[in-house]
Parts: structure tokens; C-alpha cells; sequence
């Protein structure tokens, strides 16, 4: 596979905004004005009303050194930070913010604070194999529908697979992850092989896996 483009890199930690400031004594408009210089974000808070972190306290357009931040949200009980470049500059710039607010504001805040990560990693991807015929019975179904719907609309019209996706019972926990899923990118013709693919992995680990399954379509093919 050729990767195209990251599409989105996000990285949720799992921390209550209580604890990080537990006696109040951080002044919201004071950190966001700091904040914002450091990070250097275009769009912020500046309403006493967007302050509000059950509804998302909402960052925007950022960057430090070399790394641009789309989108850093502080929410009652999870950090958000989004990137196009890699989970793993997310998770660095969210773990260096909280070293800054400890430093700087007195946050409550140490290493290893945060127990729990989550991810989701959106990519494009070229590959030099199709990646959906893998069941003779989907595909039996694709070119019955071709012959239907040509039939109906009285030209040729080809049906394929267009997807596949894995994912968890969502009844099986109090709150869904997401599934991973490849799918053709949108604007592109199939014979481009052009895909779109969500995974609630890291960014490296997610084209990991990408690449296995690639590999695994081509043992298929050969």
C-alpha cells in the first residue's frame, strides 16, 4: 500500500478536568490567553458560554514547533487533541500541554496521570490489488445486482464490493468503539484503488494492519 494522506489523528485521554485543578483555583480566561499564545490558535474561546466543558471547550488551528494542531477540546472527563500527522505527535502535544499547565498554572498534573488512551486514526491509501473480492458470495451477489439493475435501468450498470469493516457487539460495553473499516474514497473511481479506511488504533498501527491485509489480498489473488 501507498499512503495518500492522513486524514485525521486523534488521541482521547481518559482524566477528569476536576482533578487537573482541583480546589478552582486556575482562572479559565487567564489559561486560555496563556494557551493560546503558546499554541498559537486562531479560533478560542472568548464567550463565558464557551467555557462550558460538558459541551467541549474547543481549540482550533494551532501549532508548536514543527507540529500543527487541528483541534485540542477539554472536555468534563477527556482531553481531545487532533492532528493530521500522527496519533502519536496527538499524544505527544497533549502530554506536553499538561506539563506546561503544571508548570506554568500549578495544574495537578504528573506523568502517568492519564491511565487510559483511545484513538482514532482516518487514512487514504492507494493499493495495487482490489481489496473487496474475498467472498465468492458477495461477489455473486454484486453481479446479480448488476444484471437487475441494468435490467431496471436498461444500460450497464456494475455492482461491486464496496467495503469491509470489523467491529464489536455494541451491546457489549456501556460505550461503542469504533469498528475498522476500508471502504473506496469518495470522488474516486474503484478502478483507482483508492481507499478510505477508520480504525481506533494508533496511526502506525493502523497502517500496520492495512498492510497485512493487503498482503493477505494478494496470497489470495496469487
Amino acid at each position: 500500500m501507498k499512503l495518500s494522506a492522513v486524514v485525521l489523528a486523534r488521541v482521547l485521554g481518559y482524566i477528569e478536568a476536576i482533578d487537573l485543578n482541583p480546589r478552582g483555583t486556575i482562572f479559565y480566561p487567564e489559561f486560555t490567553q496563556e494557551f493560546v499564545e503558546r499554541y498559537k490558535f486562531q479560533k478560542f474561546p472568548q464567550k463565558l458560554e464557551e467555557f462550558d466543558e460538558s459541551k467541549g471547550v474547543e481549540f482550533h488551528q494551532g501549532k508548536i514547533g514543527n507540529l500543527v494542531i487541528q483541534k485540542f477540546v477539554i472536555w468534563n472527563s477527556i482531553l481531545v487533541v487532533e492532528t493530521r500527522s500522527n496519533t502519536a505527535d496527538s499524544k505527544q502535544i497533549l502530554e506536553e500541554a499538561l506539563l506546561w499547565g503544571a508548570g506554568k498554572f500549578g495544574l495537578n498534573y504528573k506523568p502517568g496521570m492519564i491511565k487510559r488512551f483511545a484513538y482514532v486514526s482516518d487514512l487514504t491509501f492507494h493499493s495495487d490489488v482490489t481489496l473487496f473480492n474475498t467472498n465468492p458470495a458477495v461477489t455473486q451477489l454484486a453481479a446479480e445486482t448488476s444484471k437487475a439493475v441494468s435490467e431496471i435501468w436498461q444500460e450497464p450498470i456494475k455492482y461491486e464490493p464496496m467495503g469491509v469493516a470489523v467491529g464489536h457487539d455494541p451491546l457489549s460495553r456501556k460505550y461503542g468503539i469504533a469498528s475498522f473499516s476500508i471502504s473506496y474514497r469518495g470522488e474516486s473511481k474503484f478502478s483507482e484503488n483508492k481507499y478510505f479506511s477508520e480504525a481506533p488504533l494508533p496511526t502506525d498501527r493502523h497502517i500496520a494492519l492495512l498492510e497485512v491485509f493487503e498482503a493477505g489480498m494478494k496470497r489470495l489473488h496469487a
